[in-house]
């Protein structure tokens, strides 16, 4: 692979339940970027909402692969290195945020929505938002950490989650699974909140303590310091606001499609309770999560399929009919391997 080379990808068609393979000419390298051979591509819900909404878009942002070409500027990965990416394109990294290590509130940053994602055998992107994979992390397994595990790591290390609290995950999927598993590493007593009775027994070979059936009467006398929200939807949330503890916190990484909460008041002034958001990870709380993920040897629960048309196709279909245990990776097939 040269870096002026083309490079095959996967473009969302009409609707985002199907791909088209076609061909585009890989980016010229910038003084900050790499080159990357893609290795594998996990897939995202996000990806689905994207794809679904922009015809010909290439998404994907939970990338692994191989460094081939480095802009003349980058110092901190290498030819050969194994490196994730995605989610944050770039920040300005000159704002008060970006000084303050918050790239990700950067109002400047760009995404992988902004340019061509990882359903592809090749990448290019700005070095400073690419990080290496620990030698005890496999490929397969670090797609998924990059994004999701990074979500969730960012929600109890930015909040400051102490190892003595409880903690409740809602939703057993792509990032609760991940939740519970960094969670219960973290010291947490975990209570796993499902609508879903039949996810008990994964949840507690995740590491839940304890499990709760949020279409079931809530009779659990256990109350939680804070609740990580992982679904995408509108949910019961006055189950969850009572399940808090006084100046508990519910910290909220899934998308309403309603775009707003029906929070009840009362309880959140007398139990001074805070309903808060996280978004993705900065770039230190990613090095972080990674080197705490393979400390603990916390990975993700994986299908896997070929990053072909039909493995695109097949993956999606998983991921929007909430069938998926628990992330859908795509691997590069040898015939596209770089």
């Amino acid at each position: 692979m040269a870096p002026s080379s083309t490079y095959t990808v996967f473009a969302s068609a009409p609707g985002g339940k199907t791909f088209v393979e076609t061909q585009l000419e890989l980016p010229t390298l910038g003084r900050s970027d790499v080159a990357v051979a893609v290795l594998c591509c996990s897939v995202c819900y996000t990806d689905t909402m994207y794809a679904a909404q922009i015809e010909g878009c290439v998404v994907g942002h939970e990338i692994i692969g191989r460094v081939e070409f480095t802009g003349e500027s980058v110092t901190n990965v290498s030819v050969g290195d194994t490196v994730g990416f995605g989610y944050i394109r770039s920040a300005c990294l000159d704002c008060q945020f970006c000084h303050q290590g918050q790239e990700n509130m950067c109002p400047k940053r760009t995404t992988f929505s902004d340019g061509v994602g990882g359903f592809a055998n090749a990448s290019v992107w700005d070095s400073r938002f690419v990080y290496k994979i620990p030698d005890a992390i496999e490929p397969r397994h670090a797609g998924p950490l990059t994004c999701a595990g990074a979500t969730v790591f960012a929600a109890l290390y930015g909040y400051n989650v102490s190892p003595t609290a409880t903690v409740g995950v809602v939703g057993i999927g792509g990032l609760g699974h991940l939740a519970i598993k960094f969670a219960k590493a973290w010291g947490c007593r975990v209570v796993a909140i499902s609508s879903c009775r039949d996810k008990e027994q994964d949840a507690r070979a995740f590491g839940a303590h304890e499990f709760i059936c949020s279409k079931d009467p809530i009779t659990t006398a256990t109350k939680m310091d804070y609740i990580l929200n992982t679904v995408s939807g509108d949910l019961p949330w006055e189950i969850f606001i009572n399940l808090l503890e006084t100046n508990g916190t519910l910290i909220n990484m899934g998308v309403s499609a309603k775009g707003s909460m029906e929070i009840p008041y009362f309880p959140t002034l007398f139990k001074q309770l805070k309903v808060v958001g996280s978004l993705v990870a900065s770039r230190h709380v990613v090095k972080k999560m990674l080197d705490f993920a393979a400390l603990h040897n916390i990975k993700p629960e994986i299908e896997e399929y070929d990053m072909d048309v039909k493995g695109c196709r097949e993956a999606f279909r998983r991921v929007t009919e909430q069938q998926a245990r628990y992330r859908v990776v795509l691997n590069v097939p040898p015939r596209l391997a770089l």
